[in-house]
């Protein structure tokens, strides 16, 4: 019951954006769960969920991985959003299945459960969803939390709905958490620590993609980006940071008038939104789709174009990683540019990603500014490449020193799988 009432409660907003955005046109039949599971039985299943974008990206070593360990099991990639999708079926292509989690209805995930019968349940993060997971134990599948994490704010809702959060992570067999701080918080809600394990963060084993120098200049030739030219990437914005960052930049330019922007907001149903700013702002601006019309004195690029976030990073001087000047976000993987040696500005707002600014802090890999402070330390970073080029390297430093996650997490599962007595693949050979 309370399922349908939040249903109703959320039609209005997903109506308007359904309308206006076109948020979820390609996604809300098979989250009615009308299409998408036209999936066979021949061999064992394991299910993976990474609900958006960023925990997309966080499994993709982990399902390599599990798909070269368990080669004769079938591997299911769900996601909830559009660009999660998306993102899975771009980095993830080696999966059998790419489809989108259905609401949580009973009736809805009862029968494709049935129908998928999972032998093994990843959940990654943060996207609990109580049918989903009952169900899938209820069928007699393993369930396991990977990359988890939750937030102060979080673990205060789940104390005071402690008759709920206790049957929610009773379900789990096993949690893999990022940090101490993370399992405390679980332990405090009253997860069973022996069920908690620390594995890091997933985020960190990433296989980043690497341009060659020949790349960079051939990217940049296409961009209309002169070899000596400065390029700040603007990553991951949200409403209103673009009309901030850009208005920000309007100041900017007048100290070093030859620096392009390259902006690349987070969600792709917002690139009218965000054309129709840089339209009032009456700059000089181009999409991506029209590059090859491009002056090449265009003082803004935006990638209205999904994927290319990280190839943007190595093309720039300076990174922002935006959802960080925002309070409704609380921040994104600041960690990204520093895989290219390229410093890291982030805002103030890094709630949900407070690990991350402490690696980042600690290690002198990006530097954490108010609104106020943005201008001034752009132009100290754009005019002193040497200060530049510290800073990209201490970020590189700091990822290398970093990976592992992806291993320990994998060995875990695998523990878990042979507690479970699931088939070998010896037995599943013969």
């Amino acid at each position: 019951m309370s399922l349908w009432l939040l249903a109703i409660l959320a039609s209005p907003k997903m109506l308007y954006y359904f309308f206006i955005h076109g948020k979820y046109r390609h996604s809300l039949w098979y989250r009615l769960g009308f299409k998408g599971f036209e999936i066979s039985q021949e061999h064992p299943l394991i299910w993976i969920h990474a609900v958006s974008l960023g925990e997309t990206k966080a499994v993709i070593a982990l399902a390599r991985e599990l798909k070269l360990t368990y080669p004769h099991h079938r591997l299911l990639i769900s996601s909830v959003t559009e660009t999660g999708h998306a993102e899975a079926k771009r980095s993830l292509p080696f999966a059998n299945y790419h489809v989108y989690l259905p609401f949580d209805f009973y009736f809805i995930i009862k029968k494709i459960v049935r129908k998928t019968a999972p032998q093994l349940v990843i959940i990654c993060e943060s996207d609990f969803w109580l049918n989903f997971m009952r169900l899938t134990k209820q069928e007699g599948a393993a369930l396991v939390l990977v990359n988890g994490k939750l937030s102060q704010k979080s673990a205060a809702r789940f104390k005071v709905f402690n008759f709920f959060s206790k049957k929610l992570f009773s379900l789990f067999d096993l949690l893999c958490v990022q940090n101490s701080l993370y399992k405390e918080r679980f332990v405090d809600i009253g997860v069973q620590e022996e069920k908690l394990h620390v594995t890091g963060n997933l985020k960190l084993d990433d296989e980043y993609p690497q341009l060659t120098k020949e790349g960079v200049y051939a990217w940049r030739e296409k961009l209309g980006i002169s070899p000596e030219q400065p390029v700040l990437t603007i990553g991951s914005s949200h409403y209103p940071e673009e009309q901030m960052l850009i208005r920000m930049l309007k100041e900017l330019w007048n100290q070093i008038p030859d620096l392009k922007a390259i902006l690349v907001p987070r969600h792709p149903e917002r690139f009218k939104e965000v054309v129709a700013f840089l339209e009032k702002e009456r700059l000089k601006w181009i999409n991506f789709t029209d590059i090859n019309r491009r002056t090449g004195k265009e003082q803004v690029i935006l990638i209205d174009a999904m994927g290319m976030l990280r190839m943007c990073y190595q093309l720039s001087d300076i990174a922002i990683v935006g959802g960080s000047f925002t309070l409704k976000v609380g921040g994104h993987n600041i960690l990204e540019p520093c895989w290219y040696g390229k410093p890291v500005i982030f805002g103030l707002s890094m709630y949900s990603q407070l690990e991350l600014v402490d690696l980042i802090k600690q290690a002198e890999a990006g530097i954490q500014v108010s609104e106020q402070e943005l201008q001034k330390v752009l132009e100290i970073l754009l005019i002193d490449s040497s200060i530049r080029e510290e800073i990209g390297q201490n970020g590189l430093a700091l990822v290398q020193s970093l990976r592992g996650s992806t291993k320990r997490t994998l060995q875990t599962i695998t523990n878990l799988f042979q507690k479970f007595k699931f088939p070998s693949t010896d037995t599943l050979k013969a």
